[in-house]
Parts: C-alpha cells; structure tokens; sequence
C-alpha cells in the first residue's frame, strides 16, 4: 500500500482543491489529494466537483493505458492502406499515361467513327436539330399563353 500524507479536515481538503486547480501543488500533495478523495466520505461543492473531474481524469488515464497496443495496431494498419492507395494511385497513373491521348471515337448504329472530322460534324448536327427543337418547343408555349390570355379577356 501506499504511503501519503494525511489530510486530516474538510478545510484542509479543500485548501488544497484550490490549489492543485491554481496549479501550487506538489506532486505529493497531489497524489495525497488524489488518494483522499478516493477515501474520504467528506461531502461539499468543491469537493464534489473535484471528484468528478479528477476521476474523470483517472479513468481516461487507464482506458488510454489499455488501448494503447490497440492504438499502435490501428497506426500500423492505416500506414498500411495508406502504402496501398498510394501504390494503387501509382500504378493507375503510369496505366493512364501509357494510353493513347486526344483521339475522338463515336459509335453510331453499332459503327465505329473514328475521324475527328466526321464525329465533330455529327455533334455539330445533332446540337442544331437540339437548338431547333428548343425553338420550336418556345414557339409552341408563346402560342399557348397567347392563347390562355385571350381567353382570359
């Protein structure tokens, strides 16, 4: 067992609250602290308020100590996948600049088109029947609201 100074009132007890929470304490006096309000049934505010944060304190400290060898496993696996993806991200690059570049390709009706020439012409058309349509479309819903307007009157 071990050996700490006594604290032998309430007064004292909370004397020395206020000054481990200002920081004036020894590390003795702390650990006589710590081991007082672990035994003494002396009940107050200060008191209370003590236990609750210093308990809290002590218990994050066991809970680190056990997970500790859980925390040195999960560094080593996230180093792990972090080698992975890198490696992957590698090897897709060097893959990706292998690759032939800037070539145009279009399949129509089950063909392949591969001139640029040909491709830009038929995307050309199809963006004019689009803007064509559009028009028609607008055409359409002014005819439609001139006709709700003079029904209106």
């Amino acid at each position: 067992m071990r050996e700490y100074r006594y604290i032998t009132s309430q007064q004292e007890l909370e004397k020395l609250i206020g000054q481990y929470f200002d920081g004036m304490t020894t590390i003795d006096e702390e650990k006589a602290l710590r081991w007082t309000l672990a035994q003494c049934q002396w009940r107050s505010e200060v008191i209370d308020e003590a236990r609750v944060v210093m308990g809290y304190f002590a218990s994050h400290r066991q809970q680190h100590r056990r997970h500790k060898a859980w925390a040195t496993g999960y560094r080593v696996i996230g180093i792990a996948a972090s080698i992975a993806i890198l490696l992957a991200v590698g090897t897709y690059a060097m893959w990706h600049l292998q690759q032939p570049g800037d070539q145009c390709i279009a399949y129509v009706n089950g063909q392949v088109v591969q001139s640029d020439d040909q491709v830009m012409a038929m995307v050309a058309d199809d963006l004019s029947r689009i803007d064509n349509a559009a028009n028609v479309m607008t055409d359409q819903l002014s005819s439609m609201g001139e006709a709700i307007e003079i029904d209106n009157e």
